[in-house]
C-alpha cells in the first residue's frame, strides 16, 4: 500500500488496503500506515520493510544502503528479496493501472472511500 501510495496509484492502493484487512489489518492500523514511523501500531520490522516501500516506490527510486541496513535486524536476506520483489511488482502493477485508469471493483471500492478517503485517497479515475 505505502509503495502504491508513493507511486500515485490510487487502484493498487485501493486492493493492498482491502486485502490488508481482509486478511486481518485492523482498520485502526489501515488508518495509521502513514504514521507508521512513530506508531506503536507497527512494530520496529514493519517500520522498517515500509519506509523501504516508501523510498522504492517513490520516483525517483529513494532506497539506501540505510534502509537494507534496517531491514538486516529483523529479516533474512531472502526475505528481504521477497518484499523488494512485492515492491518491484507493484512498480509495474502502479504503472499499468494508473496509466490505464483501470476500473476499480465494487468491494475495494467501497472499503477505499470508506477507510481511505477520510485520508485523502481520491480514485476518480477508477470509477465507471
Amino acid at each position: 500500500h505505502i509503495a502504491s501510495a508513493a507511486a500515485g496509484c490510487a487502484y493498487c492502493q485501493a486492493h493492498t488496503a482491502h486485502i490488508a484487512e481482509h486478511n486481518g489489518a485492523s482498520a485502526e492500523k489501515l488508518a495509521a500506515l502513514w504514521e507508521f514511523e512513530t506508531s506503536d501500531l507497527f512494530s520496529p520490522a514493519e517500520r522498517a520493510a515500509l519506509d523501504l516501500a516508501l523510498a522504492a516506490g517513490s520516483v525517483p527510486n529513494q532506497a539506501t544502503d540505510a534502509h537494507f541496513d534496517a531491514l538486516r535486524e529483523h529479516f533474512s536476506e531472502d526475505e528481504i528479496v521477497e518484499i523488494v520483489a512485492v515492491i518491484a511488482l507493484f512498480g509495474f502493477l502502479n504503472r499499468w493501472n494508473d496509466t490505464l485508469a483501470t476500473t476499480l471493483e465494487d468491494s475495494p471500492l467501497a472499503f477505499a472511500e470508506a477507510h481511505l478517503a477520510p485520508k485523502g485517497w481520491v480514485g476518480d479515475k477508477h470509477k465507471d
